[in-house]
C-alpha cells in the first residue's frame, strides 16, 4: 500500500472578531465624525452670510406737521392709519361701534380664502336676492375665487351667501369662523351675525377694528390685487355664463392714490368706506363711517394726509 504523502496546510492567520468589530467601528465613527464636521462647517458658514441685526432697518415713522389741523368731515366716526407701522395718524371716535354694512365681506373674503382651494366649484342650489345681487343661477356651477371677486369688487350679496352655504356646518359654521378671524385678530369690538353686512343691531364694529381688518385683508395678494379693478368678468366653470361687474369704489381711476378697498352702506349704517391709500409708496388704511357723503370725505383725509404727512427715520 503505498505511503501517503501529508501536505502541509496553508495557515492564514486571521483577525480575531472582536479585533476586526472594534477597528469596523473606529472607522465608521471616523467617517461620521468627518460628516458631522463638513455639516457644521456648512451651518456655520450659512450663520456668518446671515444678515446682521444691526442692518435691520426700521419703516418710516409717520408724523403729523400740524397737530391741531383737523379736517372736516361728515362722518360721525373716522380713522387714518399707517398700514406698515399700524400707527393712528388721525382719528375721531375711533372704538364708538357703528354698523359695517358691507364692509362685512371682507370678513366673508377672508374666511373664504381661509377655508377653501380657490379653483373648488359651488353649485348654485337656489337664488338670493337680498341686496345687491350678481345674479348667480340655480344650477350655476363657479369657483370659490370667481365668488370672492365678485364679492370684492361688485359687493354681491349672492356671491357671499353661496360662499358661506358652502361651508361643512352650512352659514351659521361660516359666521362662526368669521367670528373666529375677528378674535384671533384682536378684533375685540367687532361681532358678525352675518356674511354680507344686512342690518342686525348684534352686527357691529369700530372703525378701528376695520381698519385692522383692512391691514389683514391686504396681506392677501387676492384680496390686494382684486379691489384695484374697476371692471371684472366672471364666468361659470363651463364659460357659458358670463357675469360682468363694475366696482363699487367709485374713486378708482378717479382718485390716483385709492387702490381699493371696501364699500357699504345700509340707512342704519349710513355710508361706509375703507380705503387703501397710496401716498408716494406709503401705504395708508382710511375708515370712514355713519357718514353723508363717504367718497368725497375720503377725499378730504387723502388730501390732509398729502398736506400734513411726512414719513421720517425711525428713532429709537
Amino acid at each position: 500500500m503505498p505511503k501517503k504523502t501529508k501536505r502541509k496546510a496553508t495557515v492564514i492567520k486571521s483577525i480575531p472578531f472582536n479585533r476586526l468589530w472594534i477597528f469596523s467601528s473606529i472607522v465608521i465613527i471616523f467617517a461620521a465624525i468627518i460628516l458631522i464636521s463638513g455639516t457644521v462647517s456648512r451651518q456655520s458658514t450659512q450663520i456668518v452670510k446671515a444678515t446682521p441685526i444691526s442692518q435691520y432697518q426700521h419703516p418710516l415713522i409717520p408724523s403729523v406737521m400740524s397737530p391741531n389741523i383737523k379736517p372736516i368731515l361728515s362722518s360721525t366716526s373716522y380713522i387714518l392709519v399707517d398700514s406698515l407701522t399700524n400707527e393712528i395718524i388721525l382719528s375721531h371716535n375711533p372704538t364708538t361701534r357703528i354698523y359695517p354694512a358691507s364692509i362685512t365681506k371682507l370678513a366673508t373674503a377672508l374666511t373664504s380664502l381661509n377655508i377653501y382651494p380657490l379653483d373648488e366649484a359651488v353649485s348654485i342650489g337656489s337664488t338670493y336676492s337680498e341686496g345687491k345681487v350678481m345674479k348667480l343661477e340655480t344650477g350655476e356651477n363657479i369657483t370659490i375665487k370667481s365668488l370672492v371677486t365678485a364679492l370684492l369688487v361688485y359687493s354681491a350679496n349672492d356671491a357671499a351667501y353661496n360662499l358661506a352655504k358652502h361651508h361643512q356646518d352650512g352659514t351659521v359654521g361660516f359666521i362662526k369662523e368669521m367670528n373666529m378671524i375677528a378674535a384671533k385678530y384682536k378684533l375685540t369690538n367687532t361681532h358678525f351675525t352675518n356674511f354680507d353686512g344686512i342690518h342686525s343691531s348684534d352686527h357691529y364694529s369700530t372703525v378701528s377694528d376695520l381698519a385692522q381688518l383692512g391691514r389683514l385683508a391686504i396681506k392677501n395678494p387676492i384680496i390686494k390685487d382684486t379691489v384695484k379693478n374697476k371692471t371684472f368678468t366672471v364666468t361659470d366653470i363651463s364659460g357659458k355664463i358670463v357675469h360682468d361687474l363694475i366696482s363699487t369704489n367709485e374713486l378708482l381711476g378717479v382718485v390716483p392714490e385709492i387702490e381699493g378697498l371696501k364699500t357699504g352702506w345700509t340707512p342704519e349704517a349710513g355710508g361706509c368706506f375703507i380705503g387703501l391709500v397710496n401716498i408716494n409708496g406709503h401705504y395708508l388704511i382710511s375708515v370712514v363711517a355713519q357718514s353723508a357723503d363717504r367718497f368725497a370725505d375720503t377725499v378730504t383725509l387723502i388730501n390732509w394726509a398729502k398736506q400734513n404727512v411726512i414719513w421720517k427715520p425711525y428713532t429709537p
